[in-house]
């Protein structure tokens, strides 16, 4: 069925895949599209078009483009990503499928050594997949040179599965199940030398290698850094569930009563669950099209940007939506259970968003590596905390701002602090040196996704402020009502953290509670008027959204 849905979508010619290239947003609006419709369908449309596509179009040159792309963008060849594997999962340098180079024939020999090379969690393979850009460690005469991607079909035109190719379907799966995820082994399959997908390095006629990155880390960096737009994607896929979830569970607590009159919205604990994930989802999708901006200006200089930024969107967004959507189905009752108000198979579908497309506790440490290279932030030590506590009067953007500001800075000094004095007390060189600091990095891990999160909140806190004030009066209003909810929340969340750095007092984290209080009246007052006004702030289409609860429940079961 969702393979019969994608086929009505590409016959409609909205995009094509060389989008990927020449039109990003584009491209990714219309994936994005996918994601109100059918998730199975957004993600096996992503597999194909992105994951696979996207990797013809950004490591492959003219004679891939020529050989794949206008087949892709009509389904007749339909692909697949082969990364993971059943014993690496996010350590891809580890991988063990080889690709090992015949200069006798020009070709590579893909090949699963062991059981536990055979690629794993592959969508898109199981059932339909006719070809898989396969990430193997090459071998040129004799020498490794690590990982590469190959362009490797499974299935031929009648979708027979290839010689020497073995496919195994994962099965049933806690949702997502109309994606069809496979296993994939080879068993010395020959491709041609064309195959390798060559922009940044190759082999030419005589069998000898190149590359511009002599490097094998840093060519293997460069070569998956470019692949961020499917997890702007999958982050954008959990921004647009909590939409849903929270126009739903909002618009339902707005017109159902419970103890006589009362509606549920009137309610402090309902507000205390359902307001923040309002100001959340608002704070990530602004957030998001900050980061949007900076990939369509195609700056090299943006690059370390664009992948600590997409790293902690994708881990936060995804992360968010899972807590998100399980408080929006609780208000819901009973009927936030009923798969017709949708909550519970958004929850179920797009909870491997956690995993694909990076494990977000990963996401989290990359985030951290990047702020720890800045060694002028490192130099200059721990910030103060002094001035920055909250008053009676409640906190506004720029006391939140600050103290955001405080928290992510004294997490990145506390984390290169503990490398360094590791790497100092480290005896045998150099390199005793640095697996020390290395060391102290996997030892205060838990710190280290702390420092990935307050980047994240501080930078989306940043964007959603700024945002704010570029408006119109009558708009500027409510967004900077949200934003400061979405800082208080934050700071509220990490309190521990504020209060042992004396940065927020008990008497200030009473101020920032109370103001979230007031807010929370704001935004429920008359009904709920202003906090539905920003549900439809979102622009979702009615026909998309609209459910039994969302709509009116007094119709549920009547005839």
């Amino acid at each position: 069925l969702t393979l019969q849905r994608l086929k009505r979508f590409v016959a409609q010619r909205f995009f094509s895949v060389k989008d990927y290239m020449r039109e990003p947003r584009k491209f990714m609006a219309s994936l994005e599209s996918l994601f109100y419709a059918d998730y199975s369908l957004a993600i096996k449309a992503g597999v194909h078009f992105t994951l696979c596509g996207g990797t013809i179009c950004k490591l492959g040159t003219k004679k891939h483009h020529d050989a794949y792309l206008d087949r892709m963008d009509t389904l007749d060849l339909t692909g697949s990503f082969g990364m993971t594997e059943l014993g690496h999962g996010s350590n891809v340098m580890g991988i063990e499928t080889t690709a090992t180079y015949d200069p006798v024939h020009k070709e590579f020999v893909i090949h699963s050594p062991v059981h536990e090379a055979g690629k794993a969690w592959i969508g898109g393979t199981a059932q339909h997949g006719k070809l898989c850009a396969v990430f193997a460690q090459l071998t040129v005469n004799g020498k490794w040179e690590g990982p590469h991607v190959f362009m490797v079909r499974i299935r031929d035109d009648n979708l027979q599965v290839c010689p020497g190719v073995r496919i195994v379907d994962h099965g049933p799966k806690m949702g997502l199940n109309g994606v069809d995820n496979g296993m994939v082994w080879f068993d010395n399959v020959r491709v041609p030398r064309d195959a390798m997908l060559d922009v940044f390095a190759s082999v030419d006629d005589e069998g000898v290698y190149h590359s511009p990155i002599p490097s094998i880390s840093a060519r293997f960096g460069t070569m998956v850094s470019g692949l961020t737009t499917g997890r702007l994607l999958i982050g954008q896929g959990g921004i647009d569930s909590m939409k849903i979830g929270v126009t739903t569970a909002i618009r339902y607590a707005c017109q159902r009563p419970q103890f006589g009159d009362k509606i549920i919205m009137d309610y402090l604990t309902h507000q205390q669950r359902l307001f923040p994930v309002l100001a959340t989802t608002y704070a990530l999708h602004i957030a998001m099209g900050a980061l949007k901006d900076i990939v369509e200006r195609r700056n090299s200089a943006d690059a370390k940007t664009i992948h600590i930024v997409s790293s902690g969107l994708k881990a936060a967004a995804t992360w968010s939506k899972v807590k998100a959507l399980q408080d929006c189905r609780e208000c819901c009752g009973g009927f936030g259970f009923s798969s017709a108000n949708k909550i519970g198979v958004y929850a179920t579908d797009t909870n491997i968003d956690t995993t694909f497309e990076g494990d977000n506790t990963v996401m989290m440490q990359q985030v951290a590596r990047g702020l720890l290279d800045d060694k002028a932030a490192l130099a200059a030590g721990p910030p103060s905390p002094s001035g920055l506590d909250v008053g009676p009067g409640g906190a506004e953007l720029p006391p939140l701002a600050a103290l955001l500001s405080f928290r992510e800075r004294a997490l990145t000094v506390r984390v290169g602090g503990a490398m360094a004095a590791a790497a100092r007390a480290a005896a045998g060189g150099k390199a005793a040196a640095e697996r020390a600091a290395a060391d102290a990095f996997d030892a205060n891990l838990d710190t280290v996704v702390a420092l990935g999160w307050a980047n994240v909140e501080r930078y989306a806190f940043d964007t959603f402020a700024a945002f704010a004030a570029k408006q119109e009066p009558r708009l500027a209003a409510p967004l900077r009502l949200l934003a400061t909810l979405y800082g208080l929340n934050c700071v509220s969340k990490d309190a521990a953290t504020f209060l042992a750095a004396g940065a927020l007092s008990g008497r200030g984290l009473d101020a920032v509670r109370g103001t979230e209080h007031a807010l929370y009246r704001a935004l429920a007052a008359d009904g709920g008027k202003l906090a539905l006004a920003l549900c439809d702030g979102f622009g979702q289409p009615e026909k998309l959204i609209a459910t039994p609860i969302s709509t009116d429940w007094h119709m549920v079961g009547r005839p």
